[in-house]
């Protein structure tokens, strides 16, 4: 492999992570109820984040049965629940704030 291609991809992953801590952040601060990612975000990254930020799965992974659609509901204590909604061919699309938890 050549050796710049390791480099360019964690550089790029990093940068994505940059993006997606701050659209938690905006989400947390209310600046933004919801943050529309784009396509080609992966999933596993904005979990991942997610994670990183402290938020805990509060409701089973759901599917829609027929494509690759997911919601993943997260929670920190004592704030809103964000859901992470995105397509597994695709990547995620949007997170944003969800009101069933209150």
């Amino acid at each position: 492999m050549n050796k710049y291609i390791k480099t360019d991809i964690e550089q790029g992953l990093q940068y994505l992570k940059i993006g997606i801590m701050n659209a938690f952040v905006d989400i947390e601060s209310g600046e933004a109820d919801e943050i529309e990612l784009g396509d080609f975000i992966p999933f596993s990254l904005v979990r991942k984040c997610a994670e990183e930020r402290g938020y805990q799965q509060i409701e089973d992974f759901d599917t829609n049965g027929w494509e690759c659609d997911c919601w993943h509901y997260v929670q920190r204590p004592n704030q809103k629940a964000i859901c992470i909604e995105g397509n597994l061919w695709y990547g995620t699309s949007k997170i944003y704030i969800v009101d069933k938890y209150e």
